[in-house]
């Protein structure tokens, strides 16, 4: 099993798997707390944006996939 694959211990999720999960969590939770804060939609967006990207910018280039 090549690095970039390997588990991280959570019922077989790769490190991958868990990038895909955290997306669409980053704009659940801004969701969430712009209700809770009344905020308007277009906020609620720009920080949910702003956290998904901070997660591909980790899974693109700080952390990248490795080669075989």
């Amino acid at each position: 099993m090549s690095q970039s694959a390997r588990s991280v211990g959570l019922r077989g999720l790769t490190r991958y798997d868990l990038v895909l999960l955290l997306i669409p969590l980053t704009f659940l939770v801004a969701t969430a707390a712009g209700v809770s804060l009344d905020a308007p939609p277009h906020v609620v967006t720009a920080v949910g944006g702003v956290a998904s990207a901070l997660v591909l910018v980790d899974a693109l280039f700080r952390n990248p996939p490795l080669s075989a």
